[in-house]
This record gives structure tokens, C-alpha cells and sequence, in this order.
């Protein structure tokens, strides 16, 4: 049986979740600094989730790789654009901010007193939190709840005076404000300010963490409603969430593809959970680059030059993590290596198939779930002796009944040189992610996301 949530079910599930505050227990953050660090956890909610504003269920298993791969080549290129510091021109310039079309990773929180639920964007390369508030233009047609400033007990705006005193507050003309630009000319401006954030934790109970730092988007442009409220930024950035709540973070991402699949998580703070094989990472441009060594399939080391995967001293190059691209890209040499071993695997036993207008996707007749069985796992390596296992439901997807295709792609598909790999989000399946941003560690632990949610 298919259940279709309308947007107003989607809300009354997510303030039921987050702000019935009256049959849980509630802890605020730092209330007891001997106890055990709290869990901060926000459920994920994936484009496919029946639970997504935008769930389609007439969506088809071709229309849905169609718009991953539309998506994820704007994605690179918004990165690009961020990397280059202008904007670029190609086919995808009209797509590229960090998720005009909503086809990413949304985390579910709430904000203020009383707590209204928010769904945002989950954006490991952007440096602010921001949600729409009223009053907002532009706002007029979004299907979900806006948060209303003046409405809750705990807000504080932020002021350009210095306010030295409790309960002191700003004339509107003395607040401060942010303005963000993206290179499709959509934006969000507003005023900045504070409030309570109100999480899950592992009990079911609540946590309250007060005075988070935000923007209060009253002015918004996107192209239409893309089912979030804003954007969570989780990079380094004074202003990110990541850096506000004990510059730790942790992710799971258990399965993309299941409509019903409910135990994609994440978790901020110091209850992050940091387990796993580590590795060192960068942060260049707001991005979090990791040192890739090399490829396998099976036994098999794909024979790549050592610096294949570095960074180039003008910036380009490298090899990020990122959570707002869906497809994996990597630079032409090595998906030309990768894709020759998958033909050498599969050509004698599976038919090649074209999809019209992507011929670079190495596709075959037949499923992944039967025809793929036994076949070997392909390791991203990293430093310090870190691994990134992508099995055959990581590294294929099925695009109908009697089709799959590799989900992964060359840069050069955007059209622009130099554009560094990508580790999309279907290639982080089955893991815990985490994130140590004061010692520069991101740690790899496959599991199933369910044993963590307890």
C-alpha cells in the first residue's frame, strides 16, 4: 500500500515528534555539566521519503535518476562557482543554488517558544543557518510552517548597539542583518538573531538548546517551493550550526532509496558519535576536502597517479565530501579506469544500455538486487588507513524494472576544467559519517543507522 503525506499530515507528525513537550521529558543543554553529553538528533528526511513535502508517487525509478543526475551536475557546479568565486556559465546556471529543486537531504528541528517544527536543508558546504520568517515576501505559497519572530518568548534580535542588559532590545533600523546571493540569483536577506533550538534525543524525550545564532529570512527568492524553510549550514563557518553547537557533528545515512526508511539521522554536539576508521580533513572555501589515495574493486587497485586527487595550489582539484550532491563525480581519468573494470566485470554477462541524452551513464539491463549479486565492493582509500566501502546498492541504482546504472559520474559533464571529485550522498550509504572540526578528523563506521537510534 502507497501513503502520500500532504503537507499539513507532514507538520502536525513533525510538531507531534519535536514539540509536545507535555508527555516528554525535557533537558536544556548544559543544565548539568557532569552528566553524560546529550545527543542532539534531528531525523533526516531524503527527496524519496514519503515523508518529503514533494514526495511523488507517480514518481518513476528513470524520473527519479533523471533529476538526481540534473541536480547533482548543478551541485557541482554551484561548488565550482563557490570555489572560482564568480559564477560560471553552462547549461545548469539556472539551478545553482544550494537546492532550488529540494532534492537533497532535509533535517527536521524546531525553533522558539512555543517550538514551531522547521525542515532544512542539511548543507555540509554552506556557513549560516537560515529559515523564512514573517513577515516574508515571497512566501505567500509555501507549503510549510514560517516561523514568526514576534511570536515566540525566547527570541532575541541581534543588535549593531551593543545591548548590555537583560531583556533589552533594538528599534529595527539598529538590527543587524545578512544578505546571501546564490548564483542563480535566487536569495534570502533578513535580520539576524537568537533563539531556542528543540531536538529529539535518543529517549524520546527533548533537549532545548538556547541562544542559536540564525538568520531570519523576511525577503526570499527561489524558483518555486522547494519543501524547506532554509538552509542548516554545517561547514566551519562562525555562523553554522556545526560550529555553534561543540564544533562536532555525526550523520547516518542508512538507505536513499527506501520511501519508508526512517532511521537516516543526524547528530550535533558532543553525543556525535565518532566511531570508526578516521581519516584527516581539510577545509578550503567552506568545504570539507579529504585525502583520497586511490580506488579499488575487489583485490584490484585501479592503477591512478598519487596526485590524481590532490588539491593544486590555485585551489582546484581535490577530492570534497559533500551532502547536497546525490551522484558521485570524480575526475575523468580515473571514472574512464573506474568504468573500464565494471564493463571487463559485467560484459560478458549483461547487455550495455543507453539512456538518450546521458550516454557517459554506464548503464546494463538487468537489477541490481538479482544480477549483481557477488559482485565486488569498490573502496575509496583514504589517509591514515581510512576506507569508504560502496557495495552494489551504493555504487548502482536501478532506473526501471530491467535497467540499473552506475551512480557515478565524470566532472567534465558540467563543462567546467579543474572541477574537483565529489563523494555524493548514495556513496555514504550505510554509514555513520563524523565530523571532529577542532581536530580535523571525519571518521567512516558502516552500520546500520537503526542500532544508533536507540
Amino acid at each position: 500500500m502507497t501513503f502520500a503525506y500532504d503537507p499539513l499530515h507532514l507538520l502536525l507528525l513533525l510538531a507531534f515528534s519535536t514539540c509536545c513537550l507535555s508527555s516528554t521529558s525535557t533537558t536544556y543543554l548544559g543544565s548539568s555539566p557532569t552528566a553524560k553529553p546529550q545527543r542532539l538528533v534531528s531525523k533526516l528526511i531524503h527527496h524519496r521519503s514519503v515523508l518529503h513535502p514533494h514526495y511523488n508517487p507517480n514518481e518513476t525509478a528513470k524520473d527519479t535518476i533523471e533529476l538526481d543526475i540534473q541536480h547533482s551536475i548543478a551541485r557541482l557546479a554551484y561548488l565550482q562557482a563557490r570555489i572560482e568565486g564568480s559564477l560560471v556559465s553552462n547549461d545548469y546556471n539556472t539551478d545553482l543554488s544550494p537546492s532550488s529543486t529540494g532534492r537533497t537531504i532535509l533535517a527536521n528541528l524546531s525553533i522558539g517558544q512555543p517550538p514551531i517544527p522547521q525542515l532544512v536543508i542539511m548543507d555540509t558546504a554552506s556557513d549560516i543557518f537560515w529559515i523564512m520568517c514573517t513577515p516574508c515576501s515571497n512566501c505567500v505559497h509555501h507549503s510549510s510552517s514560517i516561523f514568526d519572530p514576534s511570536k515566540s518568548s525566547t527570541y532575541s534580535p541581534a543588535c549593531r548597539t551593543p545591548c548590555d542588559f537583560s531583556g533589552c532590545k533594538c528599534d529595527l533600523m539598529d538590527r543587524l542583518t545578512y544578505n546571501i546571493t546564490y548564483a542563480d540569483k535566487s536569495f534570502s536577506s533578513g535580520t539576524l538573531g537568537s533563539d531556542m533550538l528543540v531536538f529529539e534525543t535518543s529517549d524520546e524525550g527533548t533537549i532545548q538548546v538556547p541562544d542559536i545564532e540564525f538568520g531570519c529570512g523576511h525577503n526570499i527568492k527561489l524558483n518555486n517551493d522547494p519543501g524547506y524553510n532554509g538552509i542548516l549550514g554545517l561547514n566551519n563557518g562562525h555562523e553554522s550550526l556545526a560550529s555553534q553547537i561543540g564544533q562536532k557533528f555525526s550523520y547516518c545515512i542508512g538507505s536513499l532509496t527506501d520511501k519508508y526508511y526512517n532511521y537516516n539521522q543526524l547528530i550535533l554536539g558532543e553525543g556525535a558519535d565518532l566511531e570508526g576508521y578516521s581519516t584527516h580533513l581539510k577545509v578550503h572555501n567552506g568545504f570539507y576536502y579529504l585525502n583520497m589515495e586511490g580506488i579499488s574493486i575487489g583485490e584490484k587497485r585501479l592503477d591512478i597517479a598519487p596526485a590524481t586527487f590532490e588539491m593544486k595550489e590555485n585551489g582546484t582539484g581535490g577530492v570534497i565530501i559533500d551532502t547536497g550532491c546525490t551522484l558521485t563525480f570524480l575526475v575523468d581519468d580515473v571514472y574512464k579506469l573506474l568504468c573500464k573494470e565494471v564493463r571487463n566485470l559485467l560484459g560478458g554477462s549483461l547487455r550495455r544500455a543507453i539512456i538518450r541524452d546521458m550516454a557517459w551513464l554506464v548503464c546494463y539491463f538487468g537489477s541490481v538486487s538479482r544480477d549483481l549479486v557477488g559482485f565486488p565492493v569498490v573502496t575509496f582509500h583514504f589517509g591514515d588507513g581510512a576506507d569508504l566501502v560502496l557495495d552494489s546498492g551504493s555504487l548502482f541504482q536501478q532506473v526501471r524494472d530491467d535497467m540499473f546504472c552506475m551512480a557515478v559520474g565524470p566532472t567534465n559533464e558540467t563543462g567546467i576544467r579543474s572541477s574537483p571529485s565529489v563523494i555524493g550522498l548514495l556513496a555514504q550509504q550505510s554509514y555513520n559519517v563524523g565530523y571532529d572540526l577542532l581536530n580535523q578528523f571525519i571518521y567512516f563506521q558502516r552500520i546500520d543507522c537503526e542500532l544508533l537510534s536507540g
